[in-house]
């Protein structure tokens, strides 16, 4: 685990808020210097504590009113050849390993229920899928994927 100090979560915040701020707004916002806050920035990325910095953007805005859970039972030991086969489809935001009556979990986005129809029969017809259950998002209370910092 990588520890960051007071002056990293706040350079973070403002990241996390705006990822187009640049570094002289954060400086002046956080108190100190430019170089101090482009060596941050850049420690935090050699660290893989920023993975990158890219816009969040409103898939609801971009069309995609459908949010879907899928759950995928699958036969031993053929799990990461699944996963990996619908890593680049572009419909799948999120995959993960899960523990329970299934082994995975897709989060997927669509347009259209016709979208989500196809894709989940394509995954249904999986040489090693054994079973999926899908549950539609109806409401979003709180999307993020990292904690408060």
């Amino acid at each position: 685990m990588k520890s960051i100090d007071d002056l990293d979560q706040k350079i973070l915040r403002m990241l996390l808020k705006d990822a187009s701020v640049n570094y002289e707004t954060i400086a002046n916002e956080v108190g100190t210097s430019l170089g101090t806050v482009h060596n941050r920035i850049k420690r935090m990325k050699e660290e893989k504590i920023i993975a990158r910095i890219i816009p969040e953007l409103d898939a609801k805005n971009l069309g995609f009113d459908i949010c879907a859970l899928i759950d995928v039972r699958i036969k031993g030991g053929h799990l990461e050849e699944l996963q990996k086969k619908f890593l680049n489809y572009d419909n799948v935001c999120s995959i993960y390993d899960i523990t329970g009556e299934y082994d995975t979990t897709f989060v997927a986005k669509f347009k259209t229920t016709e979208d989500l129809n196809k894709f989940v029969k394509e995954l249904a017809g999986q040489k090693y899928v054994l079973r999926t259950s899908t549950k539609l998002v109806l409401n979003v209370i709180k999307e993020g994927f990292v904690p408060k910092i």
